[in-house]
C-alpha cells in the first residue's frame, strides 16, 4: 500500500467524536480556565515573559492568568508557521501522533521495572536489560525509534547508578547499540548539552541532527495547572535550540481533573495550552507539540486506569479538538495498559488503544510496556508488534485496484473453480497476507493455552534476534567519543541536593 493511499485512508477514518459545537464549548472552557484561575508556573522566566506580553501575573503566588487575546494571538501564530511549513514534531516515546505510513513501533517509556518471563520476576533494570532491549528494537523491522525502554537504574555489577547520570549513561547506551535513535528521557537543563553532543554525534553533525532529533523528549505538566521549574527551563531551552518542545498532561479523571470527559480534556488542554503560550512568550518563533495521557480513578480500587474506555475517549476528544479547531497535531496516550503481565487484558486492551489511534491517523505504537508505563516486558512487545499488525490491516486498502485484472482471475477460475493453483495466488499471497510471527493460526494443537504458546513463541523470536547467532547489525564503533561526552558529563553533573 502506498503512502498516498494510506494517508487518504486515514482521512476517511478519522470520524469525530464529538460536534464542532462541543468542540468550540471546551475552547471556551479553556480559555475561561487559562483566565481564571489561571496556571501557577514555578519558572520565573517565563512569568516574566509572559507579564511582558499581557498577562496578569502574580510573581508571589506564581500563578499567571492568560487574557483571551494573548492565547488566541499565539494558536493563530503557531497555526500560520505550520501552515507555511514548519514542524510540530510530537517527540515522545509513549504517545501516538499522525504518521504517514504503516506501523512505525516505538521502543520507549523509560520504565522502572523490567519483567523477566525467563526468570519469573520483576527487578530494576540493568545495564544487560537495556541493552538487550535496545539491540531487539534494533532488530526489528517495524520497529522506527528506539529510546529508552527502561531506565538504566543498576550497572551489570547490580550497582546503582546516580540518579543525576541515568539519563546521560542511557542515552550513550542507546547511541552504542542502535541506528534507530529515539526520543530519552531528560530532568534538566544541565544534562541538556551532553544528550544534544551525544545526539550530534549519533547523526553525524548538528544540521543532520536538528532534522532528525534525538534523546530528548517531552516535558509534563503537573496536574491541575502546574508547570514545574525544571520542565519549564528544559521546554524553554529546547525551543531555543531549535528542537522539538512537547509538552504531556496526565490529568487523572477524579482526582486531578473532574469526573466527567469534558472536564478531564478541558483541563489537558488549558495546560497544553498555557505551556504553549508560555513558551512562545519566551521564544516568540517556538512551534510547541501537544500531547496527552489522561486516566481516571478507579473508585474500586484507589488505583489509577489508563486504559478505561473513558480514558481513550478524552485523548481521542483532544486529538480531535487540537486537529479540527486549531490545526495542531497531538500525540494520544497509546502506551499504557493496566494489566501487570501480559495476557488476555493487556492485548485487550491494547488492541482498544491501537484501533483508536488508527482511526486518526496515528500509526506510531509504543510496544512493550505494562503495569501503567512501570514495567517493559521483550515479550509483551512482540505481542503488541503482532496486534500492531493486525489494527494496520484493518484500517488498510489495496490502493489501486485493477477491476479488469481480477474480472480476468474469476474468469480464468470459473464457476465452482478454484484460485489456490492459479498463478495469480502464488504470485500475490505473501504481500495480500500478513503473516504472523507469534500468533498462532494452528489449531491442531491445543494442549497448553494460547497465551503460554504466544509467549513461548514471543522468547524464541528474541532469542533468534538477540542471541549470538541473530542478525547482525551494524553497530556504532566512535564509543569512544561517546564515552568521552558520559565522562565529561560525570565531571560537570552534580548530584542534586
Amino acid at each position: 500500500m502506498t503512502s498516498h493511499a494510506r494517508e487518504r485512508l486515514g482521512e476517511t477514518m478519522q470520524q469525530g467524536l464529538v460536534s464542532a459545537e462541543v468542540l468550540e464549548r471546551i475552547h471556551q472552557g479553556t480559555l475561561e480556565v487559562l483566565r481564571d484561575p489561571g496556571m501557577r508556573i514555578l519558572s520565573r522566566t517565563m512569568r516574566e515573559a509572559l507579564a511582558s506580553a499581557g498577562a496578569a501575573v502574580d510573581h508571589d503566588r506564581e500563578v499567571v492568568r492568560f487574557p483571551q487575546e494573548l492565547v488566541t494571538e499565539t494558536l493563530a501564530g503557531m497555526r500560520a508557521q505550520i501552515e507555511e511549513g514548519a514542524r510540530q514534531l510530537i517527540f515522545n516515546g509513549v504517545v501516538a501522533s499522525r504518521t504517514p505510513s504503516g506501523v512505525q513501533a516505538k521502543f520507549g517509556g523509560a520504565c522502572i521495572r523490567y519483567l523477566d518471563l525467563t526468570r519469573q520476576e520483576v527487578r530494576a533494570p540493568t545495564e544487560d536489560d537495556l541493552v538487550t532491549l535496545v539491540r531487539l528494537g534494533d532488530a526489528l523491522p517495524n520497529v522506527t525509534w528506539v529510546g529508552n525502554p527502561v531506565v538504566y537504574l543498576r550497572s551489570s555489577d547490580g550497582e546503582p547508578v546516580p540518579a543525576h547520570l541515568q539519563r546521560v549513561r542511557t542515552a550513550a547506551l542507546v547511541a552504542k547499540h542502535t541506528t534507530k535513535y529515539g526520543p530519552t528521557e531528560v530532568a534538566n537543563v544541565a544534562e541538556l548539552e551532553f544528550l544534544i553532543a551525544l545526539g550530534e554525534l549519533a547523526r553525524g553533525g548538528r544540521e543532520a541532527y536538528l532534522e532528525n532529533p534525538c534523546f530528548v523528549t517531552a516535558k509534563e505538566t503537573i496536574s491541575p495547572l502546574m508547570l514545574d521549574r525544571d520542565a519549564a527551563e528544559v521546554l524553554v531551552a529546547l525551543a531555543q535550540r531549535r528542537l522539538p518542545c512537547t509538552i504531556i498532561p496526565m490529568p487523572l479523571s477524579g482526582v486531578s481533573a473532574p469526573v466527567s470527559a469534558v472536564g478531564n480534556v478541558i483541563v489537558a488542554n488549558a495546560e497544553i495550552i498555557g505551556v504553549m503560550v508560555g513558551v512562545r512568550a519566551v521564544v516568540p518563533e517556538a512551534v510547541v507539540g501537544g500531547g496527552v495521557i489522561s486516566g481516571i480513578m478507579d473508585m474500586r480500587t484507589g488505583g489509577a486506569s489508563f486504559s478505561a474506555p473513558e480514558a481513550i475517549r478524552q485523548d481521542l476528544m483532544l486529538a480531535q479538538l487540537h486537529r479540527e479547531r486549531y490545526g495542531f497535531d497531538l500525540g494520544i496516550g497509546t502506551g499504557y495498559t493496566d494489566a501487570v503481565v501480559p495476557g488476555v487484558q493487556a492485548s485487550a486492551e491494547k488492541a482498544a488503544k491501537f484501533a483508536a489511534a488508527a482511526s486518526f491517523g496515528c500509526h506510531n505504537y509504543p510496544v512493550g510496556l505494562l503495569d501503567g508505563g512501570r514495567t517493559f516486558c521483550p515479550e509483551e512487545a512482540l505481542i503488541d508488534l503482532e496486534i500492531a499488525e493486525i489494527v494496520d490491516r484493518q484500517f488498510s486498502c489495496d490502493g489501486e485496484v485493477d477491476a479488469g485484472q481480477m474480472a480476468a482471475v474469476i474468469r480464468e477460475a470459473g464457476i465452482g473453480g478454484s484460485y489456490l493453483g492459479l498463478d495469480h495466488t502464488l504470485e500475490h499471497f505473501r504481500e495480500a497476507f500478513w503473516q504472523p510471527a507469534v500468533f498462532s493460526r494452528d489449531s491442531s494443537a491445543q494442549v497448553e493455552t494460547d497465551t503460554s504458546r504466544t509467549l513461548a513463541a514471543a522468547r524464541d523470536k528474541i532469542e533468534a534476534l538477540t542471541g549470538p547467532s541473530g542478525s547482525a547489525v551494524e553497530w556504532r564503533t566512535d564509543w569512544d567519543a561517546i564515552d568521552a561526552i558520559v565522562a565529561e558529563a560525570e565531571r560537570a553533573l552534580q548530584p542534586a541536593g
